[in-house]
């Protein structure tokens, strides 16, 4: 979730969540080559440049790319809606009504291999799985918090998915045993303590987007606060901030391709910046290569890969009058 969130903005989201990205695109250059997945497009054509999102209160925030199909899924913070859209078509349609489960407010997302759509729920402090075939609710994870705000969802290659959480110090865990089971109703648990942690938690929003590293050792968490990013040990829970060699400006949620993490990100930057980063062989270390902006975004807050691809949701977060209609943009990569 890229969101400018200092104490003011944090309440507003908080408040927000109990209510509860013509022409062609341009080219941004990135290395291929998804960790966790490849994507299998079969007459991909000419894809559309936007995917619009209805309604005129949206405020989209998180998006999950579903590997395999033609689909992807978009969720509203303002109702809980999550829709659904297909990459060969301009418009998006509701999948998934607001209000449903519980649902009230969705942040980020993720597919994984057998299907299943994990939502991070927000202020509500809950996790939401549902079955994208049939749209039933599969399980709900709740940590019985409410001072909490569940952001952004990772997978790890062992099926595992790790949830940020942006005002509490903690990295949740979910493992593949809890998503295979037949219970629904299940306690959401830490994964890691960051209480203690180099990372620490301040007024405002925290923990953003996290990817997990191909070899399955390492979470990679943004700090929305401090532009800073950390590597957290998921075997010996040790926290190291990554030296990102002098960058400034670098924050907001990450995309992991090889050794290449692309983060997007609104700070400072209506029009959004795309920064492409190479990692050290330990992912302790960050080079700045380059820095996108424009093309067509529009205060976006995160984004996932199609294929070379990108597709930037454009959030708009606390703008009393967005653009309309909300909306999802193409950026093709090279």
């Amino acid at each position: 979730m890229s969101v400018r969130l200092r104490s003011t903005r944090a309440a507003a989201v908080a408040v927000a969540s109990l209510l509860v990205l013509g022409g062609g695109a341009q080219a941004l250059a990135a290395p291929g080559g998804d960790l966790s997945h490849t994507t299998v497009l079969h007459h991909r054509g000419h894809l559309p440049s936007s995917y619009t999102i209805p309604g005129d209160r949206t405020y989209p925030e998180g998006i999950a790319r579903q590997q395999g199909t033609p689909y992807f899924y978009v969720g509203s913070t303002s109702d809980g809606t999550i829709y659904r859209g297909d990459v060969h078509q301009s418009a998006t349609r509701v999948f998934l009504p607001g209000g449903q489960d519980g649902r009230v407010s969705v942040a980020g997302m993720k597919t994984d291999r057998a299907g299943r759509l994990i939502v991070a729920g927000g202020a509500t402090g809950k996790v939401f799985v549902y079955d994208t075939g049939t749209r039933a609710l599969l399980h709900v994870f709740d940590t019985g918090r409410s001072d909490v705000f569940l952001n952004d969802v990772a997978l790890a290659p062992n099926g595992d998915a790790y949830i940020s959480d942006s005002v509490h110090p903690a990295l949740w865990r979910i493992t593949a045993a809890q998503l295979t089971s037949t219970t629904v109703r299940q306690p959401l648990r830490v994964g890691v303590d960051l209480s203690r942690s180099p990372m620490v938690y301040n007024d405002g929003f925290n923990g953003n987007g996290l990817v997990v590293t191909g070899n399955g050792r390492y979470v990679l968490l943004a700090d929305y606060n401090d532009y800073a990013f950390y590597r957290i040990d998921l075997r010996t829970h040790q926290v190291r901030p990554i030296d990102l060699g002098g960058a400034k400006g670098v924050s907001g949620d990450g995309l992991l391709r090889g050794d290449t993490l692309t983060a997007v990100t609104e700070l400072d930057h209506p029009d959004g910046q795309i920064s492409v980063l190479k990692l050290s062989h330990d992912y302790t270390r960050a080079k700045l290569v380059r820095t996108v902006h424009g093309h067509g975004m529009h205060s976006p807050s995160t984004a996932a890969f199609d294929g070379r691809d990108l597709l930037i949701v454009n959030f708009q977060f606390q703008i009393a009058d967005p653009k309309l209609p909300f909306n999802v943009v193409r950026v093709h990569a090279r």
